[in-house]
């Protein structure tokens, strides 16, 4: 048989590249797909690398209909992640167009979607922009199972472990209590997921493509802020120690709305839960079908030794 045609969009997120990365040098999967790679600029040096990979490159924007018809043309598995744009005055309302957008583009070939989504917080009385969006646009995405017969599947990213290497790194210790310190609004002892989503994420999208599982809570482990600073004081050599601070605070070390929404969504990891509950459960089951998955000793190791 054929190889088929397996399309990312976005090709070169995070998420994309982690993909393509995983089916490449999977010993069934690279020759099961042919992967094309969809881009808002072929051009970019993270795209042109692509090509010399001998994967296909394509221009395509989420937010311009135009480009996804041709993109998408013969395409039988598509990988969508939509983008989260923190500026925009209704985030929710953008990525459900994006979703739209691609529904309206999708050609008869397409028989499966994988999309990067989110549990809903409405259920939970609560009001999280950034995970209702992503739950909207699933339920947007699975109109296609009765009325194309497209099948589609999902993966739930834990919370980035590069986050760490950004607004959550470890800073100088202001109180000289410590050497660094590690600020959020979160309950130390609430465990979160953490998921590597550049060296990682692409493997637990892995038994999606075999047949394994429809659904993934895609994370290396699940653990708590206290857990996470003993854990860089220990691979790092230094002190380092856990400081809630409070939410005002926090979020006004970002730019306009994101730092309440930013708040918001971290609030809802504490007390309801990154995947609505049972986190550490869910997250074992997914880890029974994904090979090869690191700690986030590794992780430290790696990026912030």
């Amino acid at each position: 048989m054929d190889p088929q045609t397996l399309t990312i969009l976005p090709a070169t997120s995070q998420q994309g590249l982690s993909i393509i990365s995983a089916i490449t040098n999977h010993p069934t999967l690279r020759t099961e797909y042919t992967l094309r790679a969809l881009v808002r600029n072929p051009s970019s040096p993270t795209a042109q690398s692509l090509t010399k990979q001998s994967i296909e490159v394509l221009p395509a924007d989420l937010n311009n209909p135009g480009t996804l018809t041709p993109a998408l043309t013969n395409t039988h598995t598509l990988i969508l992640i939509t983008l989260t744009d923190y500026s925009v005055p209704d985030l929710k309302h953008q990525e459900l167009t994006q979703v739209q957008n691609v529904i309206s583009a999708c050609p008869s070939t397409i028989k499966h979607i994988i999309f990067s989504s989110a549990v809903p917080a409405h259920p939970h009385g609560r009001e999280v922009d950034v995970f209702d969006s992503k739950f909207a646009a699933e339920e947007a995405l699975r109109t296609l199972s009765s009325s194309h017969g497209i099948k589609v599947s999902v993966f739930y990213p834990g919370m980035f472990m590069q986050n760490f290497e950004t607004f959550m790194r470890p800073l100088p210790d202001p109180e000289g209590k410590a050497d660094l310190v590690v600020y959020n609004v979160m309950d130390g002892g609430k465990k979160i997921p953490l998921i590597d989503a550049v060296r990682e994420l692409g493997k637990f999208v892995v038994p999606i493509l075999t047949g394994e599982t429809e659904r993934v809570y895609a994370a290396n482990g699940v653990w708590s802020f206290e857990e996470v600073v003993e854990i860089m004081g220990r691979v790092m050599g230094k002190k380092v120690r856990y400081v809630r601070m409070e939410e005002e605070v926090y979020a006004g070390f970002m730019p306009g709305q994101k730092g309440w929404q930013v708040v918001d969504m971290l609030r809802f990891y504490e007390e309801v839960g990154y995947h609505g509950g049972d986190e550490e459960g869910k997250v074992k089951e997914t880890l029974g079908v994904v090979e090869g998955v690191r700690g986030f000793e590794e992780f430290v190791g790696d990026k912030l030794v």
